[in-house]
């Protein structure tokens, strides 16, 4: 009785609903399932990204750390000699790229928050503008290197070439003095700007994560260090997460793979 209701033409109406009722789960599930596939495709995307973001700001953590002290200690020498004589700078030299920074750049072209959120799209921007500033020093401090001009031994002290030549070399000395206090400066700020994007990228990735990618760039890295006892004090200041023992095994592991 009950279907013989259910398909009488009274009932179309009903048919309808039922038919749309349908329609409308399939398009919500197909809606479900693909938002599903965008979300694995998208940790898997996101994932990826931040590993190799995590192998750069490292890589510059580590070079700025030594670039901004070793600046900082030229800077300081070149001022007491700078009361004396100025010195020959005509060897100090940049060749680029200096910086290994592709995959920060292409994160920062992404248009996907669901990959890099703003708060580290912000970070990883205040980086690349520090970068850029240092590339820019460092042109110029190349530019004022190759500048300068070695004065004859045969040219007279009194004479106006050589007093010109003197003078150039005077003006350029002091161009280099402050672009070489420009870059310890900005090599200050990325350092500290990298420790910042640091922090919210070990956060996504995890303790395991990013415990594991340290210890892939320490074996990586093992023959630079030169000694054992130096490799762990590197590593104690770079990653002081890491006991003295795992900072030796890691130090033997990464030179036994080298021979």
């Amino acid at each position: 009785m009950f279907l013989r209701k259910l398909f009488s033409t009274k009932n179309k109406f009903t048919w309808v609903l039922v038919d749309l009722l349908i329609v409308i789960v399939g398009v919500y599930c197909a809606f479900l399932i693909q938002r599903y596939s965008e979300n694995v495709k998208n940790d898997k995307e996101r994932n990826r990204i931040i590993k190799a973001l995590k192998y750069e700001a490292e890589v510059l953590r580590y070079l700025m750390t030594e670039a901004s002290a070793g600046m900082a200690k030229y800077a300081d020498q070149l001022e007491k000699v700078k009361n004396v004589q100025y010195s020959d700078f005509s060897n100090y030299r940049f060749i680029e790229p200096q910086y290994d920074y592709q995959t920060l750049h292409y994160a920062l072209n992404l248009q996907n928050p669901q990959i890099i959120d703003f708060e580290l799209h912000q970070l990883l921007q205040a980086m690349e503008v520090e970068i850029r500033k240092l590339e820019h020093t460092e042109r110029l401090i190349t530019e004022v290197s190759a500048n300068f001009r070695r004065l004859p031994p045969k040219l007279s002290k009194d004479s106006e070439a050589f007093l010109l030549l003197q003078s150039q070399n005077v003006d350029n000395f002091e161009r280099f003095q402050m672009f070489i206090r420009d870059r310890g400066n900005i090599s200050k700020i990325l350092l500290e700007t990298s420790i910042a994007a640091l922090a919210v990228i070990n956060k996504h990735l995890g303790p395991e994560q990013t415990k594991a990618i340290e210890k892939k760039l320490m074996l990586q890295n093992a023959e630079y260090f030169g000694s054992e006892e130096l490799s762990v004090e590197i590593g104690k200041a770079l990653f002081p997460h890491f006991t003295e023992e795992e900072l030796r095994e890691i130090y033997r592991e990464g030179r036994s793979r080298k021979e």
